[in-house]
């Protein structure tokens, strides 16, 4: 068995991989292209998605992590599709073809893959989910979410309007969730129809600007929630939430309002344990008093700062997308900084060491079994 993490960068993606977890070889793969996350399949074939302002998002795939295929489709709204113009002014930065001028709809990055139910799905920018059941050979656009009613009024993040995170259950294939920046937390109870926004318990004075959830699809109603403004449970499926930041660092935010501030949340399913990284607010967005901490808990009403191994003197963030648990045992978790370096625990998250430094901003981190 060998334990591979795909960490993906604006300059490509680094491939870590061990056979025991201490000793780890590596290789700088997708060169050139900014990949953005990564899902594995149930035959063991793992997709990376890119993007790229002058040539669109795509997806390779590859069966072994060092041989890598482009496949022939990605993602696409109709040319009909009307797009968000706070996402276009957000995004025209990048906007080197001029392809947001007409008002069209388009994907500019794919946020997230996620594979659930013998399909591969996608979370993209502008927000919308897309799904492919013949391995990413060709896309389907999502209606009932991406055509839902309100969604014109959906206010997008910093980043623009993406849909970063979904969540499966692995009991009932009708059941899913999306989490969209700034526009909320949603799901689906028949098979993507229809969609609810589940936000009942957060704080949504600036909009509902989820971050992160994370659950084990095998007890998916159990879900935890890292909030623009706060930490969150739900033991309903989203139906209600509550704060949960007993032992977690809390700071004042722009408007005031004081919560625990940041953006990955992940989860080994085995132990049920859930771990994030707290930052000093969204004012600074480095991590408290500068020393770097991953924060660990059982259940969301305790958590407790691991720090063995860490810095104490680090001011750069941990994105939304780079973290991840390699779901063995005992637990395997990782994660990346924006300013280019990876942390491991092969403890459950006890013991923290450097695992590569020298990289790119990372933008993801995903850990797979092959």
């Amino acid at each position: 068995m060998t334990i591979s993490l795909l960490v993906g960068t604006p300059k490509g993606a680094a491939v870590l991989s061990s056979k025991d977890r201490q000793h780890w070889t590596q290789e700088f793969v997708l060169r050139g292209w900014p990949v953005t996350a990564a899902a594995q399949d149930d035959r063991g074939r793992v997709y990376a998605a890119v993007n790229s302002p002058n040539y669109g998002v795509a997806i390779f795939a590859s069966d072994d992590m060092k041989q890598w295929k482009q496949l022939p489709a990605a993602p696409r709204y109709r040319p009909e599709d009307r797009g968000n113009p706070e996402h276009h002014r957000i995004v025209a930065q990048m906007d080197f073809t001029g392809v947001l001028k007409d008002g069209g709809r388009f994907v500019d990055q794919i946020w997230t893959l996620h594979f659930a139910h013998g399909a591969l799905y996608a979370g993209v920018s502008e927000a919308g989910l897309f799904v492919s059941r013949d391995r990413g050979e060709s896309w389907q656009p999502i209606d009932g979410f991406n055509e839902q009613p309100g969604r014109e009024e959906w206010p997008p993040g910093f980043g623009g309007l993406g849909a970063h995170t979904v969540l499966s259950d692995a009991k009932d294939p009708n059941r899913m969730w999306v989490g969209v920046s700034a526009a909320g937390f949603f799901r689906t109870d028949d098979g993507g129809k229809t969609w609810t926004p589940k936000n009942d318990g957060v704080n949504g004075d600036m909009g509902q600007c989820v971050h992160g959830v994370t659950c084990n699809p095998a007890n998916a109603s159990i879900l935890f929630r890292q909030e623009h403004r706060g930490v969150h449970k739900s033991e309903d499926g989203g139906d209600t939430w509550q704060v949960m930041e007993d032992g977690l660092p809390v700071g004042e935010l722009s408007d005031g309002h004081r919560c625990s501030f940041g953006f990955p949340i992940v989860m080994d399913r085995a132990t049920g344990r859930v771990f994030l990284v707290p930052l000093e607010s969204d004012n600074f967005r480095y991590p408290k008093d500068g020393k770097l901490a991953v924060y660990r808990s059982d259940d969301g009403k305790r958590w407790n700062a691991h720090t063995t191994g860490l810095p104490a003197n680090c001011f750069t963030a941990v994105l939304r997308g780079a973290m991840a648990a390699d779901q063995q045992s005992p637990g395997g978790v990782y994660f990346g900084t924006a300013s280019g370096t990876l942390y491991g625990s092969t403890d459950t998250g006890e013991s923290w060491r450097e695992l590569s430094t020298g990289l790119p901003r990372i933008m993801s981190v995903d850990a797979f079994v092959l």
